[in-house]
């Protein structure tokens, strides 16, 4: 059995991890990319377009979503497109957009 020292200490480290992700979900303009993400794979001119902001600052935060192994990119011709990784975020990703971002019916 692991000792309580153990297990303190990982959940530190998860927690910390979690922190870094639910911060990184605390802009909207990532939600956005993100809730349109979790509907499949976009090029990035329509998460601009999503957006409405500029190239440079949807790469900022498309930087930030990848390094938090939240996003993945796939090269087409000059195009990049983005994928919602699988992960702890999925699920997170999912119940948002469930709550926020579907249609309301």
């Amino acid at each position: 059995m692991p000792s309580i020292t153990t297990d303190s200490a990982a959940m530190a480290t998860h927690a910390a991890q979690a922190a870094a992700l639910l911060k990184s979900l605390a802009h909207p303009a990532r939600l956005r990319v993100l809730c349109r993400l979790v509907e499949g794979e976009a090029p990035v001119p329509e998460l601009q377009a999503v957006t409405g902001l500029s190239a440079s600052a949807l790469s900022q935060h498309l930087a930030v979503l990848r390094h938090l192994d939240v996003v993945a990119t796939r090269r087409q011709a000059q195009t990049l497109h983005y994928r919602l990784l699988d992960g702890p975020a999925l699920g997170v990703l999912q119940a948002l957009h469930a709550a926020y971002c579907a249609p309301q019916r």
